[in-house]
């Protein structure tokens, strides 16, 4: 009978081969997990845990680098913020320019620029209704139809031949429900 702490030592041992070898399965690691995994079902049963824990742990690996992503965010405003203080206490009490032992610090003017956007409510199509010249349209293969015509012994003949297509098999692929 298989009990929860068996498949918890299973599941280790599994884990365990995966972490030392940071990921790679080499040819000695793979005879070893071959072996264990043909050993019984319960050690399948145990390797769907292992791959559900490392799911998990990726998911959760996403959250905390989308949490460290807004975090680097606040971070930046924050920084920028402070330059904004820095550049009125430079121009108000400094005359615009201080040099430290560490720093040169002054305020500059940058470059007059303009920039274009659409009126809120417009899109780039209907912009390109009324003048195609200010809309760039970015040219790209239609895979799905090519691959259709490809498809079609009747249209196969008359693509040209500026097109490249490979036939992949598929791949199977473990299922853990």
């Amino acid at each position: 009978m298989t009990t929860l702490y068996s498949l918890a030592l299973e599941g280790l041992e599994i884990e365990e081969l995966l972490i030392e070898s940071l990921g790679e399965i080499t040819p000695d690691i793979q005879e070893k997990m071959d072996a264990l995994l043909e050993s019984g079902p319960d050690k399948l049963e145990s390797a769907a845990a292992v791959v559900r824990q490392l799911q998990a742990s990726a998911k959760i690996a996403e959250e905390e680098s989308d949490r460290l992503r807004e975090r680097a965010k606040t971070f930046e405003a924050q920084a920028e913020k402070l330059k904004e203080r820095m550049g009125f206490a430079l121009d108000r009490a400094f005359g615009g320019k201080i040099k430290t032992a560490k720093w040169t610090l002054y305020m500059q003017k940058n470059a007059d620029r303009t920039v274009a956007d659409l009126v809120p409510g417009v899109t780039a199509e209907m912009l390109h209704e009324e003048r195609p010249d200010l809309v760039r349209v970015k040219m790209e293969l239609d895979r799905v139809k090519a691959v259709a015509l490809y498809r079609d012994p009747v249209t196969r003949a008359q693509l040209p031949e500026l097109l490249l297509f490979e036939e992949k098999i598929g791949e199977r692929s473990i299922r853990i429900k």
